[in-house]
């Protein structure tokens, strides 16, 4: 299907079969309304990490992209127009708007449902398409539009509008946005009554489904962002595991050549073990080590530190008693074992007298 010829461009993030080409008016583009540029990056800023940001795919949007920004243009501005807005494909790595539909000027207020109700108003009412019989236009939106439209906003068949009967009565965009609707006139079974029953009905039928659509897809969205935020913490929470396991032996060799220094009374023994922070202060006990546990390891990913507890049991002079040890590990390359202790231990009887 052919319509009128549009300009090519060479630059495209999208890979859709079909999307959008959006024109400004003049002096209303992100580049020129810094306030429409924070609108189009604090909606970026909420998409989920892998998604083609709004700002980056400009001037073409997907259409779930499209859907996005309008809807969030109408609840800022309450009234916004564009210059126009044309479907496009891809030919090769060219931008092709040749042969597609268009709305110009593409307006939004109160009456904006879905960017595919201009879309059908255009190409029903708008010269440019006059050459085309109603058939070759419901078959180009049913077999084209769409599918395209349903897989990029991820909406169903029945949240898609209807598309008008022939013979149907449709505004043009320039009378649906100056001319109001007049009040229904009371007359028996005239063909224009009918016809403008039907078509409200048309319309309020597409507004539901159409929210109806939207609210499954904002749904979606909102499920993924959670299930973006549960995968990202339990990968954190493998990848602080899997630093405990690998790290638990080598901490706990460090700690059984540390412990007998600790008890030897001899403060320059325990020079390779601490680090030049709170741990430098710590003075050793004197006793004879009768046993050595290890109870328990915890991993601090903001700091990298390693929280390690022993039970020990501990002979001075005829007297053996049993003792938690707790105290800070932290890796370190250029200490002489691999690690350094970074607090004081902490030391409290094991058994409550």
């Amino acid at each position: 299907m052919a319509f009128s010829p549009f300009k090519k461009s060479s630059k495209c993030l999208i890979t859709d079969d079909l999307f959008l080409e959006v024109t400004w008016e003049d002096g209303k583009s992100p580049e020129d309304d810094s306030e429409l540029l924070g609108i189009i990056e604090g909606l970026d800023s909420k998409l989920p990490d892998g998604k083609l940001l709004i700002e980056e795919s400009l001037p073409y949007l997907t259409f779930f992209q499209a859907e996005l920004l309008f809807q969030e243009l109408l609840q800022v501005y309450g009234q916004f127009q564009l210059k126009k807005v044309a479907v496009a494909h891809l030919e090769g790595k060219e931008v092709v708007t040749e042969g597609e539909v268009f709305a110009s000027p593409f307006v939004l207020n109160q009456d904006y449902q879905t960017l595919l109700h201009p879309l059908i108003t255009a190409i029903l009412t708008d010269s440019t398409f006059s050459a085309y019989s109603y058939q070759e236009k419901r078959e180009y939106f049913e077999n084209q539009i769409y599918p395209a439209y349903k897989d990029s906003v991820g909406t169903t068949d029945s949240a898609l509008p209807f598309f008008p009967e022939e013979g149907e009565q449709v505004k043009p965009v320039s009378q649906a946005r100056t001319t109001p609707v007049p009040p229904p006139v009371k007359q028996e079974t005239s063909s224009n009554s009918k016809t403008i029953r039907r078509l409200t009905v048309w319309w309020i039928a597409s507004l539901l489904l159409a929210v109806a659509g939207f609210g499954m897809s904002a749904f979606a969205l909102a499920q993924l962002s959670q299930k973006t935020e549960q995968v990202t913490y339990l990968y954190q929470q493998q990848k602080e595991t899997q630093s405990l396991i690998s790290a638990e032996h080598q901490i706990d060799v460090f700690s059984r050549f540390f412990l007998p220094n600790y008890y030897s009374g001899n403060k320059e023994t325990l020079t390779d073990f601490l680090s030049d922070g709170d741990a430098k202060y710590t003075q050793p006990e004197s006793g004879t080590l009768q046993s050595v546990i290890l109870e328990s390891v915890t991993y601090d990913s903001s700091d990298k530190t390693y929280q390690v507890t022993y039970v020990v049991a501990v002979k001075q002079d005829d007297t053996t008693s049993s003792r938690r040890l707790t105290y800070t590990v932290k890796a370190s390359k250029s200490s002489r074992y691999g690690y350094v202790i970074t607090t004081e231990p902490s030391e409290t009887p094991y058994f409550e007298e």
